[in-house]
């Protein structure tokens, strides 16, 4: 019986995950719309970021990290729905090769 009971918690918590991931969506199409009304190149380079957060949301692979490839949590995401590191490699200096 134990089984069933976290099968029912992991679905629960993919739901969840589900309904977060297009609550972002909202919000990245939003952000979008907003930044190509401006028209200027603060805002273009805005477009492009979210733009690829789209692409990436489609692909499967956004939320997680370009650098370490660690999920980034859900409330960074909504502090900036368009990032690409976590906090902690976003701080981090990348390094010369």
């Amino acid at each position: 019986m134990a089984g069933v009971g976290s099968l029912h918690d992991l679905m629960r918590h993919y739901d969840q995950h589900l309904e977060g991931l297009e609550s972002l969506r909202t919000l990245l199409h939003d952000q979008l719309a907003a930044a190509r009304r401006l028209r200027d190149s603060r805002s273009a380079r805005l477009a492009a970021a979210i733009e690829a957060a789209l692409e990436r949301m489609d692909r499967g692979c956004y939320g997680t990290c370009l650098r370490c490839g660690a999920l980034i949590p859900f409330e960074q995401l909504m502090r900036r729905p368009q990032r690409r590191h976590c906090d902690g490699c976003a701080e981090t200096p990348t390094r010369a090769a």
